[in-house]
């Protein structure tokens, strides 16, 4: 995966500037780093306003706060809102995330994941795909407003526009899963164009489960993750706008 083209923000508030790529500690100091989230049922919301910033300074993890207008002291009432795969992200590989429900119930991570799945039906393939893009030190954001399950960043957000809008594909034994969406044509040109107006590329990700993975099983599917691989491909779009204004 290569980068054709960086658009750098022009302005990035100073106390956005001091980031890590993710939030890491001594083990002395991991009570310090632990973060309350609650599960709504659909979504996970962080409230605590240091738990907060952790989360945005600390791997750009989160939607919906703009630490930009807001206070560094941590003055804002706005949750801070985790889609699934980051917030199991936190939990399964980093450690730092205990979860509950609207009702106060602790949640494990093998509960977590039950109920994500529940939620979303390919979350074993996105979260599998995040994981692969995390590893490659890419900020991961949701790919909603762009029609796609990520949108993916060099730093951070507040340093520059995304690079990639990301499409996640299932396969089994080399072919696309029987219950996977597939993209036609037509989605293919309406993605494209997305693409190309927002000055974004389009990476295909297939995330490959082994010939014996019973993904109806969910205990099976998260002690196996690790058997499950991730493939890229990306499709470059030709920018009419910056070709004719190429110098002949």
């Amino acid at each position: 995966m290569f980068i054709s083209h960086l658009r750098p923000k022009r302005n990035a508030a100073p106390e956005l500037c001091d980031t890590l790529p993710l939030p890491v500690c001594d083990s002395g100091q991991q009570e310090n780093l632990l973060i309350e989230a609650i599960f709504t049922g659909y979504s996970v919301e962080v409230v605590d306003p240091q738990s907060i910033k952790k989360l945005c300074l600390n791997g750009g993890f989160g939607q919906g706060l703009s630490l930009a207008g807001n206070d560094p002291g941590g003055s804002s009432n706005e949750p801070l809102s985790l889609f699934l795969e980051e917030a199991f992200f936190l939990m399964h590989k980093l450690n730092i995330l205990k979860l509950r429900t609207i009702y106060d119930k602790p949640l494990s991570v093998a509960e977590a994941f039950e109920r994500f799945r529940q939620v979303k039906k390919d979350f074993v393939a996105g979260y599998c795909g995040y994981l692969y893009l995390r590893a490659k030190n890419w900020v991961v954001k949701s790919g909603i407003k762009f029609g796609g399950d990520f949108v993916i960043y060099v730093k951070g957000p507040q340093f520059y526009h995304a690079s990639y809008i990301v499409l996640i594909r299932e396969m089994l034994c080399g072919k696309p899963h029987s219950n996977a969406y597939t993209v036609d044509a037509l989605d293919f040109q309406g993605f494209n164009r997305v693409a190309e107006t927002t000055a974004k590329d389009i990476l295909f990700l297939e995330v490959h489960y082994p010939d014996s993975f019973d993904l109806a099983n969910d205990a099976e599917c998260l002690e196996r993750l690790q058997d499950i691989r991730v493939g890229e491909t990306f499709t470059k779009h030709h920018n009419y706008i910056a070709g004719r204004n190429q110098p002949l």
